[in-house]
């Protein structure tokens, strides 16, 4: 009984704490968990359009690591008006100014092969962009990117002229440490698998 209360009121607490806008990060000593220390967290909704003005100005501040996993990311190059095309080049031009860019594209799905994809792959891995087509039958329909260690974003917007300019969409951006650390263990477990 008294761990379900423990529980209960662990996820009342986390649910409080992502509305005041902080994070609840465990403090464990040994294999041990003690508590919980609260950490800042900046959480931004972005829908529609919204989202590709503010990850394109984050992509372009990044100074360290930008981590990818996109289930749809489409380089259209014949068009200079699809905002897709500004977001990957933008990860070109990252890598060529030192940032180590890793990219997941999904390319086997359960029913078939998302060959619009190998387009991004080809344009990415000219300059040097590590990038990993997924080819596992189990889909990765994530739509995720991790700038610097701190920056979140995920959500609903693939990486296709459709999703970020024409589709309803959202996605939210975060601003935390612990967070961004999460989501990047769970996106190593991709490329490990």
């Amino acid at each position: 009984m008294r761990k379900k209360s423990f529980a209960v009121l662990t996820s009342a607490l986390v649910v409080l704490a992502f509305f005041a806008g902080v994070a609840l990060s465990p403090v464990i000593v040994g294999n041990i968990e003690i508590g919980y220390r609260i950490t800042p967290l900046q959480v931004q909704v972005l829908t529609d359009r919204d989202y590709y003005h503010s990850l394109i100005e984050d992509l372009e501040k990044a100074n360290e690591t930008i981590l990818v996993a996109m289930y749809s990311m489409i380089y259209d190059p014949d068009d200079t008006e699809d905002w897709a095309n500004d977001v990957i080049r933008e990860l070109a031009e990252a890598k060529e100014r030192g940032v180590n860019v890793t990219v997941i594209i999904e390319h086997q799905t359960y029913w078939d092969c998302k060959d619009e994809n190998l387009e991004a792959y080809q344009y990415l891995t000219s300059p040097g962009v590590t990038v990993y087509l997924d080819e596992d039958t189990e889909t990765d329909h994530m739509k995720l990117v991790i700038i610097d260690g701190y920056i979140v974003y995920v959500g609903s917007h693939n990486w296709s002229e459709s999703g970020l300019y024409y589709n309803r969409e959202t996605s939210v951006r975060i601003v935390n440490e612990e967070v961004a650390e999460e989501f990047e263990n769970y996106f190593w477990t991709i490329i490990r698998s």
